[in-house]
């Protein structure tokens, strides 16, 4: 990439004395503008297409875009597949029945067709505890 011009300024005292060595003054200096202009054009575009572009969309290698290959883990395999092991003893709340409160959640209509589910007989019951923690003191 090469480096930055510096910026471009002018007066426009240096503007009149421009336009006072005539004609041709004034038309080489918009041509080293007009050529200015195109330069920073270009390197606009090359830019905009180099941040637009990576591995996957371009013939490019991925090392040169920074979506390269990752790095190897150098944790070792121990074997064993992932999750809860079959030798692994488990532990899960106990099943308590003096409870604080009982929240009955009852389906009145069908959530398909909308229908009155009043008089239909029960054919499944789930039962839940939640174990809430005390509050902090």
């Amino acid at each position: 990439m090469k480096p930055l011009s510096p910026p471009l300024s002018i007066s426009r005292d240096e503007i009149r004395a421009i336009y006072a060595q005539g004609e041709d003054a004034v038309i080489a200096w918009v041509e080293s503008l007009v050529a200015r202009i195109n330069a920073l054009e270009a390197r606009v575009e090359a830019l905009e297409n180099q941040k637009s572009q990576d591995s996957q969309n371009s013939s490019k290698p991925p090392s040169g875009d920074g979506f390269g290959k990752r790095t190897k883990s150098l944790r070792t395999k121990s074997g064993r597949q992932s999750g809860g092991q079959p030798d692994h003893p488990g532990s899960t709340l106990e099943w308590r029945e003096a409870v604080d409160q009982v929240i009955t959640h009852a389906v009145v209509n069908c959530l398909g067709c909308g229908a009155s589910l009043e008089e239909v007989e029960v054919l499944n019951l789930n039962c839940r505890q939640v174990h809430d923690l005390p509050p902090l003191q």
